[in-house]
């Protein structure tokens, strides 16, 4: 048992459990101390001031939009507003970016955002009430939007960390909100969000395949712009993401299986932000696992998800968003290569540098470590060691969490029947 101390109003002292920490992350709500004394120490790392001193927000929104889950289908949505104005803001919307920043100066810009909300049915997205149209312009948008918002009571800090969601600032129920420039919008994001007989899912892979960010590919599907007309809804920011991660990463799964193996095993790997994330390939037919470890402790619990030939037909909820977030950037790669292989990627967290950000950093991490230059290997056993030098303790423990690594020792080839 470790104690922490709480930081707020008064000085409290909350004692957790350093391997329910390893299970929880910080935002499964397992050890029941409210609030997370993990979440409170990394709140403290940067100083809140009051961001808004009246009801009126003015600013350049990156531009940015969440929609909350809680009391689905109805939901509370509303863009999120610095009190500042210029094109600066938009590197709060551009996590691609943020790799070699440091923590305080991402929670800094995160914690800028006022999240303003106001409750509507999913289904509002059909024929959108005057803010939701608003919100939906700005959506649109490649740079940020000035605007206004008037609020209805002043903003304060509620939850403010998740485990798949960018973190933001404080918030505040939204009485208006209006636009006061026209948004940049990219000629393909007019086409596809204008075309409302295209079903979601060609018009997430035709944003893709156009070059279309990801982060406002999931903008647009979160507020209801994609989709047939009489189908489009609003789906939660957190649901969003990961979805996206799937329809991609599910369209480059289909173009992997009919490519020929790679012929080594292959390390790459990469380290931001106190996480790191290996990529193993393995010289097999298309399967993939994703493991996950927390460190605190000498023997920290890994978890773990993976998917066979034919992939997943079920949500992988043990690993869950960080799950799609690494899946994705190695079928990118493949394809690229127009390989397919077997992938075990390791994910590990370093608790002393760690705040909640988001699966996004998984992503990039992993994109970015798949643009550098990689070991090859002849033999599993040489790749074993190079993952080793990487990961804080034994590999040994990793390995035996893997499902994927006890199936490809046994697994037998076409080749030993001839």
């Amino acid at each position: 048992m470790s104690q922490i101390p709480l930081v707020g109003s008064k000085k409290r002292v909350a004692s957790y459990d350093e391997r329910v920490c390893s299970r929880c992350m910080g935002h499964r709500a397992l050890c029941g101390v409210k609030p997370c004394p993990l979440l409170m120490r990394a709140k403290a790392l940067v100083r809140i001031d009051d961001a808004v001193t009246n009801l009126t927000l003015t600013g350049s929104s990156p531009p940015s939009v969440f929609v909350g889950e809680q009391g689905y289908p109805k939901v509370l949505i509303g863009p999120l507003i610095p009190p500042i104005k210029g094109e600066e803001t938009a590197l709060m919307e551009r996590p691609d970016l943020w790799l070699d920043r440091t923590m305080d100066e991402i929670i800094g810009m995160r914690f800028s955002l006022v999240r303003t909300k106001q409750p509507l049915s999913v289904d509002s997205a059909v024929d959108p009430p005057r803010i939701l149209e608003e919100t939906q312009t700005m959506a649109l948008s490649e740079s940020p939007t000035d605007s206004e918002a008037l609020l209805l009571k002043k903003p304060r800090f509620t939850s403010v960390f998740s485990d798949t969601t960018l973190p933001y600032g404080p918030s505040a129920p939204l009485d208006t909100f209006k636009l006061d420039d026209n948004p940049k919008v990219p000629r393909p994001v007019d086409r596809i969000t204008s075309d409302t007989d295209l079903k979601a899912t060609k018009g997430i892979l035709g944003l893709y395949d156009d070059g279309i960010r990801q982060q406002h590919t999931t903008r647009l599907f979160s507020v209801g712009l994609l989709g047939e007309g009489k189908s489009r809804k609003l789906v939660p920011t957190k649901w969003s993401i990961t979805a996206v991660d799937d329809i991609i990463g599910k369209s480059l799964h289909k173009q992997v299986l009919r490519f020929p193996w790679i012929s080594d095993f292959m390390v790459y790997v990469g380290k931001a932000l106190g996480n790191t994330v290996i990529i193993l390939f393995l010289p097999s037919v298309w399967q993939f696992e994703g493991l996950e470890s927390w460190l605190s402790g000498p023997n920290p619990p890994i978890i773990s998800d993976y998917e066979w030939f034919r992939g997943r037909k079920n949500y992988a909820s043990v690993v869950a968003g960080a799950y799609y977030a690494t899946r994705l950037p190695a079928l990118e790669f493949l394809v690229d290569m127009r390989r397919q292989a077997g992938v075990i990627v390791f994910m590990q967290t370093d608790p002393k540098k760690w705040i909640p950000l988001g699966v996004w950093r998984f992503r990039e991490i992993a994109r970015r470590a798949l643009l550098g230059v990689g070991k090859r290997y002849s033999t599993l056993g040489e790749a074993v060691d190079e993952v080793d030098s990487h990961l804080s303790g034994s590999v040994e423990r990793w390995l035996k969490a893997s499902r994927l690594y006890s199936e490809f020792g046994t697994q037998r080839t076409l080749e030993e029947f001839y």
